[in-house]
C-alpha cells in the first residue's frame, strides 16, 4: 500500500486528470462487480447461503453508516455500497474535465448530491 500511495501521490502531482481518469475507472469496475455480486444473491437457489443474505440482516456498523435501517440486509447493503462506488466514479469522471478555477458540480454546500444517494437507497430498500 506505501508503494500503491507513493505512485499515486507522485502520478498526482504530475497530472490529477489522469489520476482522477484512473480512479473513476477503479470505481466503475467496483460497479460491476457489486451488480454481479446483486445479481447472484439475487438468483441464488433458495436453500443456498448466498441467497440467506437476501434476508440476513446486515451488521450493526453497516446499517449505521450505510443508514439501511432495522430490518436492512446483506442484499441492502451490496445496493448502497453500489451506489456509493457510483458516485465515487462519477465524481471522479467530472473531475478529470474541470478547468482550473471551476467548481466541481459535485460539491454541494447544501448536500442535495447525498440526498439524492440518500434516496436513491431509501427507494431501493422499500422495492417490494
Amino acid at each position: 500500500q506505501v508503494v500503491f500511495g507513493s505512485t499515486l501521490l507522485s502520478s498526482y502531482m504530475i497530472s490529477p486528470r489522469f489520476c482522477h481518469r484512473f480512479v473513476g475507472y477503479v470505481e466503475e469496475e467496483a460497479c460491476h462487480t457489486y451488480t454481479k455480486i446483486i445479481d447472484t444473491i439475487e438468483t441464488a437457489p433458495e436453500g443456498s447461503e448466498l441467497a440467506s443474505w437476501r434476508t440476513e440482516k446486515a451488521p450493526a456498523i453497516a446499517v449505521g453508516y450505510w443508514e439501511l435501517g432495522e430490518n436492512g440486509t446483506v442484499l441492502d447493503l451490496m445496493y448502497a455500497v453500489r451506489a456509493d462506488e457510483a458516485e465515487h466514479r462519477d465524481v471522479n469522471h467530472v473531475a478529470t474535465g474541470l478547468k482550473l478555477g471551476q467548481t466541481n458540480p459535485y460539491n454541494d454546500p447544501e448536500m442535495k448530491v447525498s440526498m439524492a444517494l440518500r434516496k436513491y437507497v431509501q427507494d431501493v430498500m422499500s422495492r417490494g
